[in-house]
């Protein structure tokens, strides 16, 4: 015998010998008295249980909850309940463990292993429906009578204005709407089929109707509340408006949650705006960034030229990057703008000049801005050093020829308030603070040129007149110097700000002539000099014999 035919008739015998194996368990198995694993009956696993045991677990679990659980199910607009009084649900255990029994045990022997082996490695569950007694006619009945109620044809939105009321009346239109009868049906059916009574929830078949336009009714019945905003090219904030209308955004979200058939009333009220003039002032220029004040003496015309040229500046506002010009915006001091004449320094005199005075609020605008680092652009210094102001922190103007600018560098505008109160020029910059830097000023004298005393001898004033015609004026040279510092008072930075130069004026004096020197005279004249030998010129008319000279 050949080694091929050998090896064939074993590996024969033994595919036989495996074939039989599996008949017998085959056998074996549909022969069994347990039920087969995972075999499930009313939500319970009988599986492994014989037949009494099974009876006993799923009779109890049938008690418990088929006899005393309802099944809800939440509908968009209601809820149905189903009791076991109403439904009259039962069950007849003996049987459904029959069943469960026969489970994978009605084939052949080979059928039989497969469906075992199928058990164990996934669940399956009894059809109850030949088993469980349940009043399917009442859950028809019930489900057909809410499908009635909710089925609606669909039917417009409708909207009127009405005048006397100052509102718009909705009448909300109805859906395409049905209630997928079967559908639920089924699904509540298997519930009880499979003894879950976890609530249920159902949509109905819904077409909604059209939405209501409601934009082309604001656009007729309503105007838009307008914020305050600031207008760059006119440097002024325009005022805000009042609205008359409604807010368009919430009503449409009302009416996409309004029930059909509702009626919905929108009242047309005031609109406030978000933001008011106030709001925005205060928003832009409602932060004092820094206030300067320098004393002045209460001279009356003087003092209506610096009121006047802070009444010229006050509310002025830069835009970032803007250039202030003290003589662009206080203009030419004249008689018809109501200036006075007061001191000025012309060509080293003092003279009295129309708009005297007002280089003390452009000195002062100086002072402050050079706190707030901001760029100065042109600045001159007085011819004569001033006192109302730290030296080297003064500013000079002069109608036509001596003007004082600076730039805004902010990336805000800049307000400027300036006013006179209580002997004061007051000034402050208004607007965002952008950092929490403080700038300190400083001034260093370099040279001093002290003045002298001149006197001017006028022959027309009285022996030992004297007057101050001219009052002296120290000149100095000074560097003044900026220092800007953070929050903590950490130095950031330190430099030059600029080199101020100013002239010393002599004290000029009138003095009148000096008195001559007293000379005596020592003998009068009612006395005859004792030296002169002839008192008298003798007379040619009356010949004096005594006379010696005929």
């Amino acid at each position: 015998m050949g080694t091929g035919l050998l090896l064939g008739i074993i590996a024969g015998c033994m595919v036989l010998a495996l074939v039989t194996g599996v008949f017998i368990y085959g056998l074996t198995l549909k022969g069994g008295k347990t039920i087969y694993p995972n075999v499930y009956v009313a939500g319970i696993n009988v599986g492994g249980m014989e037949r009494e045991e099974a009876i006993a677990a799923v009779d109890g679990a049938v008690k418990a909850s088929y006899a005393s659980a309802t099944l809800k199910v939440q509908l968009p607009d209601r809820t149905l309940s189903f009791s076991p009084e109403q439904t009259n649900v039962a069950l007849d255990a003996d049987e459904a463990i029959g069943e469960a029994l026969a489970y994978g045990r009605s084939g052949n022997p080979f059928s039989a292993v497969t469906s075992y082996f199928s058990c164990r490695s996934r669940e399956h569950y009894i059809d109850l429906q030949t088993i469980l007694d349940l009043d399917a006619d009442y859950i028809h009945a019930m489900i057909d009578q809410v499908a009635a109620e909710v089925e609606s044809d669909p039917a417009p939105t409708k909207v009127r204005y009405d005048q006397a009321a100052q509102a718009l009346i909705v009448d909300v239109g109805y859906p395409d709407r049905d209630l997928d009868a079967d559908g639920l049906y089924e699904v509540v059916y298997n519930a009880f089929m499979n003894s879950d009574f976890t609530p249920l929830s159902w949509d109905y078949d819904e077409v909604p109707c059209e939405p209501v336009d409601l934009e082309a009714y604001y656009e007729k019945h309503c105007t838009e509340a307008q914020d305050a905003v600031y207008d760059e090219l006119t440097h002024t904030i325009q005022a805000s408006e009042v609205g008359f209308g409604f807010d368009l955004e919430e009503v449409q979200k009302t009416l996409a949650t309004a029930a059909a058939g509702s009626q919905v009333v929108i009242r047309l009220e005031e609109q406030e705006p978000e933001v008011d003039e106030k709001a925005l002032e205060k928003e832009m220029f409602g932060t004092t960034l820094f206030t300067a004040s320098s004393e002045y003496v209460n001279n009356p015309g003087r003092t209506e030229n610096l009121r006047l040229a802070c009444e010229a500046i006050d509310g002025t506002i830069l835009n970032p990057g803007e250039v202030f010009s003290f003589n662009g915006i206080v203009g030419e001091r004249t008689a018809d703008k109501g200036y006075q004449a007061a001191t000025v320094y012309n060509g080293g005199q003092s003279v009295q000049e129309l708009g005297g005075g007002v280089c003390q609020v452009a000195s002062t605008i100086y002072y402050a801005t050079l706190h707030l680092d901001l760029e100065q652009v042109h600045r001159e210094p007085h011819q004569y050093a001033v006192t109302y102001v730290p030296y080297g922190m003064d500013a000079t103007v002069y109608w036509g020829s001596i003007d004082y600018q600076f730039k805004n560098t902010l990336s805000h505008p800049l307000k400027i308030e300036a006013n006179i109160d209580n002997g004061h020029v007051n000034i402050t910059l208004l607007g965002v603070r952008e950092n929490d830097n403080t700038v300190e000023m400083s001034y260093t004298i370099l040279e001093s040129y002290p003045w002298q005393e001149v006197e001017e001898l006028d022959e027309t004033k009285p022996v030992g007149y004297r007057e101050v015609e001219v009052t002296p004026y120290t000149g100095y040279k000074v560097v003044t110097y900026k220092t800007i510092k953070d929050a903590d008072g950490n130095e950031i930075s330190r430099n030059q700000e600029a080199v101020s130069v100013y002239s010393k004026r002599d004290q000029k004096v009138i003095v009148g002539p000096a008195e001559e020197p007293f000379e005596p005279d020592p003998w009068p004249d009612d006395e005859e000099d004792p030296w002169d030998p002839w008192p008298e010129d003798p007379d040619p008319d009356d010949p004096d014999p005594e006379n010696p000279w005929p």
